[in-house]
């Protein structure tokens, strides 16, 4: 919240400092730039990686962009807009290179609008409205570029340089079409470049694919989310399976409650054991579940992290080899029996 406000601030003051240099309908347009900015902040809500568990009706998310491989997002992103106000205030005094350099840049970030809007497009959550803002983005760089390779002299002037190297520079890119060649030339360099930097602070050279894949929910993502933590209970066995894919060993998508749930083997011997109770003493068994329900969701609201996950899960290793003892001891088909746990709707559901 105090980051908002901030921005607020920060926007009224742009604002008002733009009625000195900008005609009234551009401080229109930056106005709605800002309010789809904020309203992309504010509909974002809580974002959660795709390995989470999380409750929707608590307006939490799955992030469409992975918190690990944001970074090089984020550059581009304030290299973008800093290009954009560059070429928008300024573009008539720039030098040649400054400007293919920002035209270049403004390439990339149209690149990037448009592969987020294909992301959030995607979503199944019905998170579209937060589309409004990378597609006017890219509409209004797209406009800056046109306006400015537009109103650009064929030659160009700059003011000479103390070094040789940089005049000569300058004089190349002093005609409209060499600059544009430049600027789009100039394109797969300045991202290796950027994507080379940004390895040396321990990113991944493919992260901008990744960025978008490792995520749930959205169009290009590549994984699928636990179970949502419903809104008026949840169940110790499912929240485990939540936990490292290495540890827990999900197998399978299953149905519990009319919800699709991720399915692990301890999951499935926990549900067979229960059911075995159901058919051995129903008394028992309501004795059992009973008790379970009154405290088995107070206990999963503090197991929502991965550590937490896999914790419970080795905890609960004792009681699944005690489970299948039993299982073994008092069943003709055991594994029979564990096997179809959550193939169909049960009448019992863990």
């Amino acid at each position: 919240m105090i980051e908002l406000l901030f921005l607020v601030v920060f926007a009224i003051c742009f604002i008002l400092l733009l009625r000195k240099y900008v005609p009234i309908w551009q401080i229109i347009i930056a106005e709605f730039y800002f309010v789809t900015f904020l309203l992309f902040l504010l509909f974002s809500g809580e974002e959660h990686p795709y390995y989470e568990a999380i409750d929707p009706a608590g307006l939490e998310s799955y992030e469409f962009i992975a918190s690990k491989h944001r970074l090089i997002y984020i550059i581009f992103f304030v290299l973008y807009h800093i290009s954009l106000l560059l070429l928008w205030f300024r573009k008539s005094a720039l030098p040649p290179l400054i400007l293919a350099l920002g035209l270049c840049v403004l390439y990339i970030g149209l690149f990037f609008n448009g592969i987020l809007i294909l992301q959030l497009l995607g979503s199944q959550e019905g998170n579209e409205i937060l589309v409004c803002f990378p597609t006017f983005s890219l509409l209004v760089g797209l406009s800056i570029i046109i306006r400015t390779l537009y109103d650009l002299p064929k030659n160009l002037s700059f003011s000479p340089s103390k070094h040789q190297w940089l005049n000569e520079l300058n004089k190349k890119l002093s005609t409209k079409s060499a600059l544009f060649c430049s600027s789009v030339i100039a394109i797969l360099p300045v991202f290796v470049l950027v994507t080379l930097v940004l390895m040396l602070f321990g990113d991944d050279y493919d992260a901008v694919s990744k960025a978008l894949t490792e995520t749930t929910t959205w169009g290009f993502s590549q994984h699928d989310h636990p179970p949502h933590l419903p809104h008026q209970g949840h169940y110790l066995c499912t929240v485990a399976a939540c936990g490292s894919p290495q540890l827990v060993k999900p197998l399978r998508w299953g149905i519990r409650g009319k919800q699709r749930i991720i399915v692990n083997r301890q999951l499935q011997i926990a549900n067979a054991f229960e059911e075995l109770i159901a058919d051995l003493s129903p008394t028992l068994h309501r004795f059992i579940r009973k008790n379970y329900d009154r405290y088995g969701y107070d206990l999963s609201k503090k197991i929502k992290s991965r550590w937490a996950s896999n914790l419970t899960y080795i905890l609960m290793k004792p009681l699944e080899w005690g489970f299948l003892l039993c299982l073994y001891t008092f069943c003709l088909r055991p594994e029979e029996k564990i096997r179809r746990q959550y193939s169909l709707q049960l009448t019992i559901n863990n």
